[in-house]
């Protein structure tokens, strides 16, 4: 392929017709496998060279033009009669979730709801939850997802932004939601149990024991809600309209104030498509762990949409609790399980104190929302192979695309570390974050991600100078810039490195990623986990250093463990690049979405004041009282 074809492409690729695509995709495919002879040119936005470990009928395959309710619907009607949820003893058919669905679209109409205003689900994963989602898009309002656990104010925000006027809660909300209701555009509220789909006697109990909402003023209990569908009000059903907004979902705000992701059903719907060619195949009747959370793209995107439109049953856990992320498995011998670094190892954890216990009834475990450390990764296929079960798919995604862009979609892009390639039909490639120019695949230079992904989302909630920043249109695609750093070998395989944010400069300019501090002090045999930082030496600074919060597993000596750390970063580090401080800590805290949470960290080092105190220094105290005057 020569310079002057890759211009006319390029230049050219608004109006290639599909068919023209296809067959261009046809042609790097035979370069890549050795059937035609040819240069490529160096840079994967072009060259695409993970196609070869790709399935070609991923290149012809649509994202189908109907709404996520849609779609549900008219796959439900090829296993009605199978299990779509199952919820702490109740199991509700499709059949049944269909009718669900409906009904709650009609108390909807009834309630005063219209196509185009946004409706605020802040629930945990209860089939309400799933019949409020769908019902709503039947009806073309448009579900905003909160965590049930978010703040007031952050509440308060999220309503306003959106103008929402309704909003669905599950009733443990109610005292979040009481201190800003009055400040907020709601006028109605309807507030649901846990209790509502659960067998008789479990019903019975949980009533007993929890404290019932009294519902007044704004606030509308769930069977005064459910009493509304029985009016005959006509239901329309909205209509696909081509990338228009369909849901919003909000980011984590790891590493800043959460944003509103206006999601599309092509954004649903083309991770429906994706999964096809992922490297595994859901089947009618198997098993889907419904743990992640559905207010997350990962969870309602990747997760639950998915599962339903194959036909899988989701085994609904509304309180998870990360310590019990083993036992559910267990009692759901689910065939498909989603979850955090934190969730496997949590799973490596528990198989390594009951050595008899297998996994080989489940197909598929998949990483996402963060990195796993290299250490921990190799230890955890090792665990689950030897119980039977698959080595970890991971994946590299955002809730900008509807949960994952990549993932390690067979044992070829499984390596060590990545993050496997593009999922069908995207496009990544690595820029340097200054210039935005594209840096070459297979020489592992290291550079920002970007990606131009089917499941794009439209931009950020009334905030279009956010957007603009994030999102850019190039030869015909929308491009994300992911503010995540890393590389891409010659296979096309993507390697994370870190988050932009997760670097710092030193007083002396030199760039310092952290993730590698991470990645070797991880492999200690006496640490639990670590989380690195970057910290002013002295107020005023015009760069920081690395400061290093350790938590040791239990019972192991101190003296010990710190000599153990100390080698490891020698041998490992360049001196340059070292932590500063290292300091140990009871607990490594994470975000209510099991991340690593490095805003509390940096609140932590905030609060330490003087950095000797309390702290162990890795390096020479003279070396600190020099870097501070």
């Amino acid at each position: 392929m020569t310079k002057e074809d890759i211009d006319n492409y390029l230049n050219n690729i608004d109006n290639l017709s599909y068919e023209q695509k296809i067959e261009h995709k046809r042609y790097l495919r035979d370069l890549q496998e050795g059937k035609l002879f040819g240069p490529m040119t160096g840079y994967s936005s072009i060259d695409e060279p993970w196609l070869k470990l790709t399935d070609e009928k991923a290149d012809s395959d649509k994202i189908v033009s109907k709404t996520m309710w849609q779609v549900l619907r008219d796959n439900s009607m090829k296993f009605k009669e199978n299990n779509a949820l199952f919820y702490k003893g109740t199991y509700i058919t499709y059949d049944e979730l269909i009718k669900k669905c409906e009904y709650f679209a009609k108390c909807f109409v009834g309630l005063g709801i219209k196509p185009g205003e946004h409706v605020v689900i802040c629930m945990a994963n209860t089939p309400e939850f799933i019949y409020a989602f769908y019902g709503l898009i039947k009806i073309g309002a448009i579900p905003n997802l909160i965590e049930p656990r978010t703040n007031a104010r952050r509440i308060l925000s999220y309503v306003n932004t959106s103008s929402a006027k309704y909003m669905i809660m599950i009733d443990k909300c109610y005292e979040n939601i009481e201190k800003m209701i009055d400040d907020s555009t709601l006028e109605r509220v309807i507030s649901v149990s846990p209790s509502v789909s659960l067998p008789k006697n479990k019903k019975v109990i949980y009533d007993l024991f929890h404290k019932k909402v009294k519902t007044h003023g704004k606030y509308l209990d769930y069977y005064d809600f459910e009493k509304i569908g029985k009016n005959n009000f006509e239901v329309k059903e909205f209509p696909y309209i081509k990338d228009r907004t369909a849901v919003v979902v909000y980011t984590s705000g790891t590493s800043g104030v959460p944003k509103g992701v206006e999601l599309r059903n092509e954004t649903y719907n083309g991770q429906n498509l994706q999964i096809k060619y992922s490297g595994f195949s859901p089947k009618p009747g198997e098993i889907f762990l419904g743990n992640v959370p559905f207010f997350s793209a990962y969870g309602s995107s990747s997760g639950m949409h998915n599962a339903l439109c194959y036909g899988v049953m989701i085994y609904l856990i509304p309180s998870p609790k990360i310590e019990k992320f083993a036992k559910y498995i267990r009692a759901s011998k689910c065939t498909f399980v989603m979850g955090s670094p934190k969730h496997f190892e949590e799973l490596d954890k528990y198989l390594k104190k009951h050595p008899n216990e297998k996994l080989n009834y489940v197909k598929c475990l998949v990483s996402g929302g963060d990195k796993i450390l290299e250490p921990h990764e190799i230890h955890m296929n090792e665990t689950f192979v030897d119980a039977g079960g698959p080595k970890v798919k991971k994946g590299l995604g955002s809730t900008e695309n509807g949960g994952g862009f990549t993932t390690t979609s067979s044992n070829a892009d499984n390596k060590i570390g990545s993050v496997g390639i593009p999922l069908a039909q995207n496009i990544v490639r690595i820029v340097n974050p200054e210039t935005r120019e594209e840096i070459p695949y297979g020489k592992m230079s290291i550079g920002e991600i970007e990606v131009a992904s089917i499941t794009h989302a439209n931009g950020y909630l009334n905030n279009s100078e956010q957007t603009e920043k994030a999102f850019y249109q190039r030869n015909g695609k929308i491009w994300f810039r992911t503010a995540d750093m890393g590389y891409m070998d010659s296979d096309g395989v993507t390697f994370f490195v870190s988050r932009r944010s997760h670097a710092i400069m030193r007083p002396d300019g030199h760039t310092t990623p952290l993730l590698p501090i991470e990645n070797a002090v991880a492999s200690s045999e006496f640490v639990l986990q670590c989380g690195a930082i970057g910290v002013k030496p002295y107020r005023d600074s015009a760069g920081e250093l690395p400061m290093l919060f350790v938590q040791l597993k239990e019972n192991v000596n101190f003296t010990d463990a710190l000599r153990d750390i100390k080698k490891i970063i020698n041998d490992n580090i360049p001196p340059r690049e070292r932590p500063n401080w290292i300091r140990i800590v009871s607990d490594i805290p994470y975000t209510l979405m099991e991340k690593i949470d490095y805003l509390e960290l940096n609140k932590i080092a905030d609060k330490i004041g003087n950095l000797n105190e309390g702290i162990i220094d890795y390096r020479e105290k003279e070396k600190v009282k020099k870097l501070k005057k």
